[in-house]
């Protein structure tokens, strides 16, 4: 023996299992990645508001003025409902949740308006639209599952079919009494 003392942890003791993570990790990989698809759906908001001003301002000559209006318009307006709704669940209670719903409605409905009549009016004049449209989407999907997660996670619901609950946490006809067999000891 060498005479120093083995500590927990270092390369010299190879038993020892590596420390857990703290919480804070997970915690600081969640937020950065909220905020990574918060700022995609920024982007695409932008980007969307941009054509529209673009297009406004010197409009295409080769594409339909009227359809491109009308899909631009829509898919703006939709973009800007998805960023102030991830916003919303994110970072700043911007709408109430009772109210949430219905915004979501409006965003959904004027966006897929907005994408059916570009792609059956113009075709792949429209395609750059989609393909935005698309991306916030996804990136709106995923900050809307982490939210939901989150939420169950707070209220202490139990996760999907077949996780392991905790007994107190079950309702009370569902839960096995225990009976004793016998009488008392002697």
């Amino acid at each position: 023996m060498s005479g120093r003392p083995i500590r927990h942890g270092s390369r010299t003791d190879r038993g020892a299992e590596p420390a857990p993570r703290s919480a804070g990790g997970a915690r600081s990989i969640r937020k950065g990645s909220l905020l990574l698809l918060v700022a995609v759906v920024g982007v695409v908001a932008a980007m969307t508001l941009a054509s529209l001003a673009g297009f406004i301002r010197r409009p295409d000559p080769t594409v339909k003025a009227g359809p491109m209006y009308v899909t631009l318009t829509l898919t703006s307006i939709s973009t800007l409902l998805m960023l102030v709704m991830a916003l919303s669940v994110t970072y700043a209670r911007i709408v109430p949740r009772r109210q949430s719903a219905n915004v979501q409605l409006v965003m959904w409905a004027t966006g897929l308006t907005g994408l059916i009549t570009g792609l059956l009016t113009l075709g792949k004049d429209a395609s750059p639209i989609v393909t935005r449209f698309v991306f916030a989407s996804l990136a709106y999907v995923f900050i809307m599952l982490q939210d939901a997660r989150l939420a169950r996670a707070r209220t202490g619901a139990p996760g999907p079919a077949g996780a392991e609950t905790h007994p107190a946490a079950t309702p009370a006809r569902y839960r096995r009494t225990r009976q004793r067999r016998g009488g008392r000891k002697r």
